[in-house]
C-alpha cells in the first residue's frame, strides 16, 4: 500500500471530510453516477410514463366529461388512473429496494474501497457486496418503525418524552440510521446490530456529528433544493401559457420535474453517500485506532480483503442506550430543533408580508 493510501486514515475536520469526499466523486464521477444511473434512470423513465398516464387521463376526462353531472370525481376517471396509480405504487416499492438498498450498498462499497486504496468499477462495486443490499433494506425498515416508537415517545411520554423527543428522533433518523448502509456493507452486521453500532459510534462524538449532519444539511440545500426550487418556480411561468391546455402543462411540468429530479440525484446522491462513509471511518479513526489496525494489518499480510480487515470492529457497548448525558443532549438539540423551525417559519412569514406588500403595491 503507498503511502499516501496510509496518510488517509487520521483524523479528519469537518472541511477535510468534505474535502475527501469531493476528491474520490472527482476521481470516481462516471463510476460513481454508473452505480447509481443503472437503477435510477429506467426507474424515473417508468414512473415519469405511469405518471403521465394517469394525470392526463384524469385531466383529460375531467375536461372533456359530457355525461350527467358526476356525483364525485371517481366518476370522471377513467381505466388507465387506476393502472397507472398501481403502477407508481409497485415502481415506488421496487424503487425504494433498488435505490435505497442495492445502489446504496454498492456506491458504499465503491467509496470504501477507493479511500482505502481498492478502486472498483460498478459492475465489481454491485459484485462486491454481496447480500448486503437485502439486509440495508431491512434495517430501513426496522429504523422506521423506530422512529414511530420514538415519534409516539415523544407525543405520549410526559416531560421528558415532551423535551427530548424531536432531538431523539432527529438524531436516530438524520445521523445513525445514516451510516448504517456502511456498517452493514463493511462490517457484515445483522440490521439490529448495524442500528446499535450506528448508534454506539455516533453518541461518542454527539455534538460534532450533529455539526457535520448540520453541514451536509446546509449544503443540500444549496446544491439541490435551491437550484430545484428556483427551476420550479421558472417551469411554473413558463408553463403559465399552457392553461388552455390543461393535459399538455400536466405532462410538461411532470416530465420537466422528473428529469430535473433525476439530474439532481445523480450528481448529488454520490457526493452525499462518499461522505457519511468518510464519517464512518472517522469515527472509527478516531474512537477506535482504526488508521492503527488498518496499517498492523495490512503489514502482516498486504492481500488481505478490506472486508475481513474493516469487519473487525470491537463488540457492543454494554453501558445504557441512553444515559444522563444523552438525554441533556437530546434536551439542547430539541430546543435548537425548535428554535431553528420558529426562526425558519418567521423569516418565511416575513417573506410571505413582503411579497403580499410588493404584489399589492403593482
Amino acid at each position: 500500500m503507498t503511502t499516501a493510501q496510509v496518510t488517509k486514515l487520521r483524523p479528519l475536520g469537518m472541511g477535510e471530510l468534505l474535502d475527501h469526499a469531493f476528491r474520490l466523486y472527482r476521481r470516481n464521477f462516471f463510476t460513481f453516477i454508473g452505480i447509481i444511473a443503472v437503477v435510477q434512470v429506467p426507474l424515473t423513465l417508468l414512473t415519469m410514463l405511469t405518471t403521465l398516464l394517469t394525470a392526463s387521463e384524469m385531466i383529460t376526462n375531467t375536461y372533456s366529461y359530457t355525461g350527467p353531472a358526476p356525483e364525485s370525481v371517481l366518476d370522471t376517471l377513467g381505466p388507465g388512473f387506476g393502472l397507472g396509480m398501481l403502477g407508481t405504487l409497485f415502481l415506488g416499492i421496487i424503487g425504494f429496494v433498488l435505490l435505497q438498498g442495492l445502489a446504496t450498498a454498492a456506491l458504499t462499497r465503491a467509496v470504501a474501497g477507493d479511500y482505502l486504496g481498492e478502486r472498483l468499477g460498478f459492475i465489481d462495486a454491485y459484485r462486491k457486496v454481496g447480500n448486503s443490499w437485502g439486509k440495508v433494506i431491512l434495517a430501513l425498515l426496522l429504523g422506521s418503525l423506530i422512529n414511530i416508537a420514538l415519534a409516539l415517545f415523544w407525543i405520549i411520554i410526559p416531560c421528558v418524552g415532551w423535551f427530548t423527543g424531536a432531538g431523539m428522533l432527529y438524531f436516530f433518523s438524520g445521523i445513525v440510521m445514516q451510516i448504517v448502509p456502511a456498517i452493514i456493507v463493511l462490517e457484515k452486521k445483522t440490521p439490529k446490530d448495524a442500528i446499535r453500532r450506528g448508534w454506539d459510534l455516533t453518541r461518542r462524538r454527539f455534538w460534532w456529528v450533529v455539526g457535520f449532519a448540520a453541514l451536509l444539511y446546509v449544503f443540500n440545500q444549496v446544491i439541490v433544493a435551491g437550484p430545484v426550487t428556483l427551476i420550479n418556480w421558472v417551469l411554473q411561468y413558463a408553463t403559465s401559457s399552457l392553461a388552455a391546455d390543461p393535459a399538455m402543462m400536466v405532462i410538461v411540468t411532470n416530465v420537466t420535474q422528473s428529469l430535473l429530479t433525476l439530474v439532481m440525484t445523480l450528481l448529488y446522491l454520490p457526493l452525499q453517500l462518499a461522505a457519511l462513509t468518510l464519517l464512518y471511518f472517522d469515527l472509527r479513526v478516531r474512537t477506535e485506532g482504526f488508521d492503527l489496525a488498518w496499517t498492523a494489518e495490512r503489514a502482516l499480510d498486504a492481500d488481505a480483503a478490506l472486508e475481513d480487515i474493516v469487519a473487525q470492529a470491537p463488540a457492543p457497548e454494554t453501558n445504557k442506550l441512553v444515559g444522563k448525558n444523552e438525554l441533556g443532549n437530546f434536551f439542547l438539540l430539541t430546543i435548537a430543533f425548535v428554535g431553528v423551525i420558529m426562526a425558519i417559519s418567521m423569516v418565511l412569514g416575513l417573506l410571505g408580508v413582503l411579497a403580499t406588500g410588493l404584489i399589492g403595491g403593482f
